[in-house]
């Protein structure tokens, strides 16, 4: 269902986007480089995980049994692409 409220939707968004900035700040005090590294090495695993949960809590038409037809497949594809989005490399 769609959301009614979009700018409310919104809002909270932003409020994510604050949090999680202020949270990376506060949880990157004092740390090393590699400390850094490996702390958004786990981030970002947690983020891929967290986006195939999501992928597969979506409801779709699909009994069970029965396959995908390739348009299905590719909306679901192009869905989990925009939850995770592209995965930078960990120098570069």
């Amino acid at each position: 269902m769609p959301c009614r409220n979009f700018n409310h939707s919104q809002s909270q968004g932003s409020d994510l986007v604050a949090a999680a900035a202020a949270l990376s700040i506060w949880i990157g005090q004092g740390k090393t480089a590699d400390e850094l590294a490996i702390l958004a090495s786990l981030f970002d695993l947690m983020r891929s995980n967290l986006a195939l949960m999501a992928l597969n809590t979506v409801s779709d038409d699909i009994q069970p049994g029965q396959q995908r037809t390739p348009a299905q497949a590719e909306a679901r594809a192009d869905f989990y692409d925009t939850l995770i989005g592209p995965t930078p490399g960990l120098f570069g």
